[in-house]
């Protein structure tokens, strides 16, 4: 029974000590000002579209600074397209999931933006850092805003 109940004091503890995802959600959508679901839906809209031309320039970036090894900038290739792939089918469940509701534009764009900051900053660590002291090719990616 002690067991037990440190088992659930700890589950309990990991919960609280996680940020809630609907703060989250909230903040990013406090940040898009508009009165109608229209405007709010095309401020993120737009946020998506810095999100991912920011994510290209870093992708341009990777795959310049791999131009001498073709295996390597082939692979890079490959990682986007699955990428791109997952990214449509994650986002597209989340658009099913809310497809009742005003809301789903704002959640599948939020879903496309969160995925696509993510995968600026994995291809500036992967492939536009180094080990050493040396400076990255780019600055650190910061969320699209």
């Amino acid at each position: 029974m002690y067991r037990w109940l440190w088992m659930a004091g700890f589950g309990l503890l990991l919960a609280a000590s996680a940020p809630p995802a609907a703060a989250h959600e909230q903040a990013e959508a406090e940040s898009c000002e508009g009165t109608t679901t229209l405007e709010i839906n095309a401020c993120f809209a737009a946020r998506l579209e810095r999100a991912e031309e920011r994510m290209n320039r870093y992708l341009q970036a990777a795959l310049q600074n791999n131009a001498g090894a073709p295996s390597v900038a082939a692979a890079i290739e490959a990682s986007q397209q699955a990428f791109l792939a997952y990214r449509n089918a994650e986002c597209g469940a989340v658009y099913e999931d809310w497809k009742d509701g005003t809301i789903r534009t704002v959640m599948a764009l939020s879903c496309q933006i969160e995925l696509t900051d993510r995968r600026t900053r994995t291809i500036w660590r992967n492939w536009l850092t180094y080990m050493d002291s040396t400076p990255p090719l780019l600055p650190e990616p910061d969320p699209a805003e």
